[in-house]
């Protein structure tokens, strides 16, 4: 039956707000709960691993940040993607949700209970880590810190590559392969806006675990909710197996012929996924998608945390965090909400240039009022009835919201379509290598960026170079927007064949 047809079916609101057929809950409720745990996990581990990094990593900073994704979570994700590749053509996509799952279930437990509650004597002391700078160049500063903190260091690896893993690989690729052409508008919407609660309660479960200021609770919460973390790993397991179970084993709610034999599968490899990378232009140009958002995002923010940094003290600046997450998830279900409608009405290049085209506006804005106020000898301080310092951060955290969640609700429903019109196996490894080189090479990019720029001008800050950043933040949304346009011609003309 026609899509048209079945969406006439609909009340007017109904159609809007919720476009399912009652036979289709059997397949859309546990996909929800799915990513709703998945989302729980990857904003819990997020936020755990910048407090472990900031506030209890031996002389722990933002400055490790950068180092960190460019030098550890990087390679480590290439390695990922090898034994991804390798383990979908030995065993198969279905025990991929088992084995990911499990390993970083038992991981989140063996933290809780024995590297966090033993880390000072698993560690050496601040004198000798004070010894280790005198013996080695300053260049390397950031590096020697990242291995003497290696238990943060592992922890924040995990929680960066669950997100490319479990979210952006695993779920999307399980998406894409249940979710027939004619429910990809309808579904995809709702898949994230009841997924996105997963946000919301991590979010409440951190506000509610922080509010003590005895540090032995406030340190036995953080453990609680890597416990939660693990538990809800071994829950999406659970959901999975159900899916597999039941969903793909009815016709209506999966297309058999979907599966292929075990005979005539072809085999891919990674280092065949990264040719597909390189030499199909259709699957380059999805790998700009990611790598484009990464670097400019991340170019973003960086400037957004030195000049909070510069702005509010260590206590208000954690609660704005806190406030951010809270409104994040907030914004992100409006928007869900939202898009549910916009997915269906407008076309792929019109859905996939809104993000784009937003966030060079306003971080445009963000950059020229910061040039200002560092620079301005002008008379002028109040705009709209607010400082322009405060505006500067208003601003700032309307940009921050927007990215999340139209990161979210936008990009990564869009990201995901362009894969369906692929052939099967293309589909399985070029998607592996854009979620996890693209989506993290986009983030080591724009962490390298910041890590040569201060490199070549020391003593200096962030802060100092804003026309440079702003220079190569907008070069890389021209790239992103191109990418874009160029590959809706392709993918409007794959739909057809």
């Amino acid at each position: 039956m026609p899509e048209a047809t079945k969406i006439q079916k609909f009340g007017k609101i109904r159609s809007i707000l919720w476009p399912i057929h009652n036979f289709e809950l059997k397949k859309i409720l546990p996909m929800n709960l799915l990513l709703f745990c998945i989302l729980f996990v990857f904003t819990a581990t997020r936020n755990l691993k910048d407090i472990f990094i900031q506030k209890y990593a031996i002389f722990g900073g933002t400055e490790l940040i950068s180092s960190l994704k460019t030098l550890f979570v990087l390679p480590i994700t290439f390695v990922i993607t090898m034994l991804l590749s390798a383990f979908i053509n030995k065993s198969g996509m279905k025990r991929i949700f088992y084995v990911v799952c499990s390993f970083y279930g038992v991981f989140f437990l063996i933290f809780a209970f024995f590297i966090f509650p033993n880390v000072n004597s698993i560690q050496v002391s601040e004198d000798a880590v004070l010894k280790l700078f005198q013996s080695f160049p300053s260049q390397l500063r950031y590096i020697i810190l990242c291995i003497i903190n290696w238990p943060y260091t592992i922890f924040y690896i995990f929680a960066e590559t669950w997100g490319s893993i479990a979210l952006n690989y695993l779920f999307w690729s399980l998406a894409n392969q249940i979710t027939k052409k004619n429910e990809v508008t309808r579904f995809y919407a709702l898949y994230l806006f009841f997924g996105n609660n997963g946000g919301l309660l991590a979010g409440a479960c951190l506000y509610l675990m922080s509010n003590t200021s005895n540090r032995v609770v406030f340190d036995n919460n953080l453990k609680l909710l890597c416990i939660i973390s693990s538990v809800f790993c071994f829950l999406i397991m659970g959901i999975y197996y159900y899916i597999s179970k039941v969903v793909m084993k009815d016709e209506k709610l999966y297309d058999t012929s979907q599966i292929e034999s075990k005979k005539e599968k072809l085999k891919i490899g990674f280092f065949e996924g990264i040719k597909i990378l390189f030499t199909n232009p259709y699957v380059f140009l999805i790998f700009m998608l990611p790598v484009c958002c990464g670097i400019g995002i991340n170019l973003y923010e960086g400037i957004f945390k030195a000049y909070l940094a510069t702005t509010f003290d260590v206590i208000k600046m954690s609660k704005l965090q806190g406030m951010l997450l809270i409104f994040t998830t907030i914004f992100t279900v409006i928007l869900n909400i939202a898009a549910v409608h916009i997915l269906r009405k407008y076309s792929w290049k019109t859905n996939a240039l809104i993000m784009p085209t937003i966030l060079t506006i306003t971080v445009t804005a963000f950059y020229l009022l910061i040039f200002y106020v560092k620079t301005s000898q002008s008379n002028i301080s109040y705009i709209l009835g607010l400082s322009i310092p405060i505006l500067t951060v208003w601003v700032g955290i309307i940009v921050d919201i927007f990215s999340k969640g139209a990161t979210y609700c936008l990009f990564d429903p869009t990201k995901s379509m362009v894969y369906i019109p692929l052939d099967k196996q293309i589909k399985e490894q070029s998607q592996a290598a854009v979620e996890l080189i693209g989506g993290k090479g986009g983030k080591a990019g724009g962490g390298l960026i910041t890590m040569l720029i201060l490199a070549f001008s020391s003593g200096s800050t962030l802060l100092d170079h804003i026309p440079m950043f702003l220079v190569l933040f907008l070069m890389v949304m021209l790239a992103w927007i191109f990418s874009v346009i160029k590959l809706s011609k392709e993918y409007e003309r794959k739909k057809t064949q």
